[in-house]
C-alpha cells in the first residue's frame, strides 16, 4: 500500500465515527459509451444532505473488456489537500480529504445534488463486433490492500451502505465502429511523353481512435504506368511522423510508418477522422497519347492502371495494409483505385511555310546561266507563337546556295532577334542524295 494512502485511511480513522442513522445520500457513476478503441470519461457525481469533509471511492468493472487510465478529484473536489488516486487490476480506487494541511480552515465539499466530486477515464481493451454494456459499479471491501469502502465523510462521521449511503454504479457502453477503411483515390497524368507525373493518394477513414503507425502496400500495371515515388500524406506529415520506409518493386510500392518513433516519446498520433491522408504514390505514363483536336475519332481513348490495395504479396516477408491504434494492429478494409493517363490534344497545325525565288531581272527568262538571286522564306500562323524553327529545302543540282550568304534584312526575324542560327548546305551531285539545304533557328 503506497505510504499516501496510508496516511488517508488513518485520517479516514480519525473522522470516521459510524452512524445509524441520515438522510438518503448517494454516490452515482455516470454512463457514458465510445467507440472502437477511444478513450472517454465518466463523471462521478455525490447527493449530500450535509457538508462532506472527504470520500473513498472503490470502483470495480470487467477489465478484459474496458480499462481505466485515470480517475481524479474533479468538480468541487478539484481542490482537495489530499488526493490518492490508484489503478488497480479490474478497478480502481480514489480517496480525497478536503482539509489535509494546517492550517486546519475547515474547507469541505458543499451540500447539494448532483455535485461533481471525480472523473473516470476508461478505453475499451479491444475493437467489439457487437454494441456491448460493460458495467462499472461501485464495490466494497474488494480493491486495494486493506479493501476499501465507498464512503462520505460529514461532521467527522463515515457515512457507508450500512449507514444508508447509496451506491449507484453506471454502464460504460462500447459502440460497433465501423471498420477502418483504406482506400486509394483515383487519380490521373497527362499521357504527354514528358514524364509528366500524378499523384494517388492513399486515404483512411478511421474512427477507432489515433493511428500511432501504418502499412500501406499497392501494386499497378508497369506496362501502363511507372512508380516514382511514395511519401507521407500530409496528415501523417502534420502528426510529427518520425519513421518511413518505403520499397518500389516493378509492380508495385510499400510504405511503413511509425509516428512517435524517437526520444523523447510524445505519444503523438495521427488523429482519427474521415478522409485522412496517409500516403502519396506518384507515378507517370508509359505510353504517350497524343491526337489532333477535331481528328475523327478523337479523343482517343485513355490508357488505365487499377490501383489495388494486396495483403501478403509485396515485400519480403510479404506486408498487409494494417493501421496502430492502441498498440494493436488493425487490417483496414481495402477499397482500390485506378490511375488514368489522360490523352492529350494538340491543335490542329495552321502554320504555313512557304519560299519564293526573287532575282535580279523579275520578267522572261532570267534565271540563266551565272545569274543570281535570293531565295526567300515565309510563315502564317494566326494562332500561336513561333520561338523557333528547322526547314528542310532540297533543289536541283543545277543551282548552287552560298552558304554564308543569309541575312534577316528586313524580316520579322531582324526585329526580334535570333540567338542560334544554323546553315548546313549539301550541293554535291555525286553524293546519292541530291542537293539540300537544311537551316535551324532558335528565338531564345
Amino acid at each position: 500500500m503506497r505510504p499516501s494512502l496510508y496516511v488517508f485511511l488513518v485520517l479516514v480513522a480519525l473522522l470516521g465515527l459510524n452512524m445509524t442513522s441520515f438522510a438518503q445520500q448517494s454516490l452515482s457513476i455516470g454512463d457514458g459509451s465510445t467507440q472502437g478503441l477511444s478513450s472517454t470519461t465518466l463523471t462521478i457525481t455525490m447527493d449530500a444532505t450535509s457538508d462532506v469533509q472527504g470520500y473513498v471511492l472503490a470502483i470495480a468493472y470487467d477489465e478484459s473488456l474496458a480499462t481505466a487510465s485515470d480517475l481524479s478529484a474533479s468538480g468541487a473536489a478539484a481542490d482537495a489537500e489530499l488526493i490518492v488516486p490508484e489503478i488497480l487490476s479490474g478497478g480502481v480506487t480514489l480517496g480525497i480529504v478536503m482539509d489535509a494541511v494546517e492550517p486546519y480552515g475547515g474547507q469541505s465539499i458543499a451540500a447539494g445534488t448532483g455535485t461533481t466530486i471525480a472523473a473516470l477515464t476508461m478505453a475499451p481493451t479491444g475493437v467489439v463486433s457487437e454494441d456491448t454494456d460493460v458495467a462499472v459499479d461501485f464495490s466494497d471491501g474488494t480493491l486495494n490492500s486493506p479493501p476499501l469502502d465507498n464512503i462520505i465523510v460529514q461532521g467527522g462521521l463515515s457515512i457507508g451502505v450500512d449507514e444508508g449511503l447509496g451506491l449507484n454504479g453506471g454502464t460504460l457502453t462500447l459502440l460497433e465502429p465501423p471498420p477502418a477503411t483504406m482506400y486509394a483515390e483515383d487519380s490521373s497524368a497527362p499521357a504527354d511523353g514528358f514524364d509528366t507525373t500524378g499523384d494517388a493518394r492513399i486515404l483512411l477513414d478511421n474512427s477507432l481512435g489515433g493511428v500511432q503507425g501504418f502499412v500501406t502496400a499497392m501494386t499497378h500495371d508497369p506496362a501502363a504506368i511507372t512508380l516514382v515515388s511514395i511519401s507521407l500524406g500530409a496528415d501523417a506529415l502534420t502528426a510529427g511522423t518520425e519513421f518511413e520506409i518505403s520499397n518500389q518493386y516493378e509492380n508495385g510500392g510499400t510504405l511503413g510508418a511509425v509516428v512517435d518513433f524517437s526520444p523523447p516519446f510524445d505519444g503523438q498520433t495521427i488523429p482519427q477522422g474521415n478522409g485522412v491522408h496517409l500516403a502519396s504514390y506518384t507515378y507517370f505514363c508509359v505510353n504517350s497519347n497524343i491526337y489532333t483536336d477535331g481528328a475523327p475519332g478523337t479523343p482517343p481513348p485513355a490508357e488505365t492502371s487499377p490501383l489495388t490495395l494486396v495483403n501478403g504479396t509485396l515485400g519480403s516477408p510479404a506486408l498487409d495494409n494494417v493501421i496502430v491504434v492502441a498498440g494493436l494492429s488493425v487490417t483496414a478494409t481495402r477499397v482500390d483505385g485506378t490511375f488514368t493517363c489522360t490523352p492529350v490534344g494538340v491543335p490542329a497545325e495552321d502554320t504555313t511555310l512557304w519560299m519564293e525565288t526573287h532575282f535580279d531581272e523579275d520578267a522572261g527568262n532570267y534565271a540563266y546561266h551565272g545569274q543570281t538571286g535570293d531565295l526567300c522564306f515565309f510563315y502564317k500562323d494566326d494562332d500561336d507563337y513561333i520561338q523557333g524553327f528547322t526547314f528542310t529545302i532540297c533543289y536541283d543540282c543545277n543551282l548552287t546556295i552560298h552558304e554564308d550568304s543569309w541575312e534577316f534584312n528586313g524580316s520579322i526575324l531582324d526585329q526580334v532577334g535570333v540567338e542560334y542560327l544554323a546553315v548546313q548546305v549539301d550541293d554535291d551531285p555525286d553524293d546519292g542524295d541530291g542537293c539540300e539545304l537544311i537551316v535551324a533557328l532558335l528565338m531564345d
